[in-house]
């Protein structure tokens, strides 16, 4: 049995690599991909790699169906507005934005500098990272996507986290063009960037939020840089840990949470 799935805003990276990955799903059926701008247009207009894939045309969100599952792919803090609506219409929400990754109001505040609109959603969204959330996963009624970059510590950070081995970490990452998002801007246009390093956030960037909450409270530095890369995250972690450990040891915390 397929799932009914709709996707709003489906115009941009997150919306075209969801519906790539939907589309060669076995059990997912695509009913509906949102835009605005784009509505009556094929869905190849933007996403020239899923020509011939399906003959699905943008329809405006007023008109998404009832669906299974409803994703949002939509900019930051505009989900967050209207959620109840899009939960009226499926029983599964996944959220793609950064509005529900963060459970406490008064945390989402400190990070994005205003109130959330939908506080009393919080506390009720599960974190859609599968190797931290995987139990509450099954039957949850909205899910919300994690930041590219607080997948990469979380998953580099969760084994020594789970053992309580980190007493400070800091973590240097390198992360390509596509993760500023389609929208161009003068320092996250790739031919404005192409060939240039830029360290765009020395400290306080947002996704250590999501570490702190996930994995818990320890000294973390954070230090991103943008490079010569169209995708990809590299997160290089230097952790001090609580106590000497052999390599045999590391070995086997990891193999233990991933292998």
């Amino acid at each position: 049995m397929s799932l009914r799935c709709s996707i709003v805003g489906g115009s941009g990276y997150a919306g075209g690599e969801l519906l790539r990955l939907l589309l060669d799903h076995p059990q997912a059926q695509v009913q509906a991909v949102s835009s605005r701008s784009l509505a009556g247009q094929p869905i190849h207009r933007v996403h020239p790699n899923l020509r011939k894939r399906a003959d699905l045309l943008f329809t405006v969100p007023q008109e998404v169906p009832r669906s299974d599952v409803i994703f949002l792919c939509l900019p930051h803090g505009q989900a967050a507005g209207e959620i109840e609506r899009w939960l009226n219409l499926a029983p599964l929400v996944i959220d793609l934005s950064a509005d529900f990754r963060l459970r406490d109001p008064a945390v989402y505040k400190a990070w994005y500098e205003g109130e959330h609109p939908a506080p009393s959603r919080l506390a009720t969204a599960v974190y859609g990272l599968p190797e931290l959330s995987r139990s509450t996963l099954r039957g949850a009624r909205l899910v919300s996507g994690v930041g590219c970059n607080a997948t990469a510590m979380n998953l580099a950070l969760l084994p020594l986290a789970r053992a309580g081995l980190i007493e400070r970490v800091i973590c240097d990452i390198k992360v390509g063009s596509s993760e500023s998002g389609a929208e161009p801007t003068e320092g996250s246009h790739h031919p404005e960037r192409s060939g240039a390093v830029r360290t765009y956030a020395p400290v306080g960037h947002r996704h250590a939020a999501e570490v702190e909450q996930e994995l818990g409270a320890f000294p973390l530095d954070v230090s991103i840089t943008a490079i010569e890369m169209v995708r990809g995250v590299l997160c290089t972690s230097h952790v001090i840990p609580t106590r000497r450990l052999e390599m045999k040891e590391l070995w086997k915390l990891y193999r233990a949470a991933y292998a």
